[in-house]
């Protein structure tokens, strides 16, 4: 099955929305957790604010997620069979082992509570990470 791939100058623009999303959203939760490292202490957490709200926050998740997509869904310079076998290699593995830890997760402990952006977001920096290794590696 051939899937159409979106042109090569889409990774620059799927690598900037993942970039400014990222911070964004990792920024905010820094925040959050230095906030949380800071209560009962002298220092009065009430000093830093928030700048974003909940929902503009899951918008730049958002964001993230859908730049590396865009990424993920983009032409090599050089697009052949080769790439596409190693793509599909890649898929392939990175679903055995978003099935692993899955199941060993749940195996551990039956009361996690993590959202679902927990597994997008793992899911596309394994399939990124095992693509680029393999393209390197072969």
């Amino acid at each position: 099955m051939k899937i159409k791939m979106l042109p090569n100058w889409c990774k620059k623009l799927g690598f900037l929305l993942f970039i400014i999303g990222f911070f964004i959203s990792g920024y905010t939760g820094f925040q959050e957790g230095f906030q949380e490292g800071l209560r009962g202490k002298e220092f009065n957490s009430s000093e830093i604010k928030h700048f974003f709200s909940n929902k503009l926050i899951h918008f730049f998740d958002i964001v993230s997620i859908t730049g590396m997509v865009i990424y993920m869904f983009t032409k090599e310079k050089i697009e052949d069979d080769y790439i596409n076998k190693l793509r599909l290699e890649s898929f392939q593995l990175t679903s055995f082992i978003g099935l692993g830890i899955t199941i060993i997760s749940y195996a551990i402990s039956e009361d996690i509570k993590l959202t679902l952006d927990y597994f997008i977001i793992l899911f596309l920096w394994m399939y990124l990470s095992i693509f680029a290794l393999k393209k390197r590696i072969y």
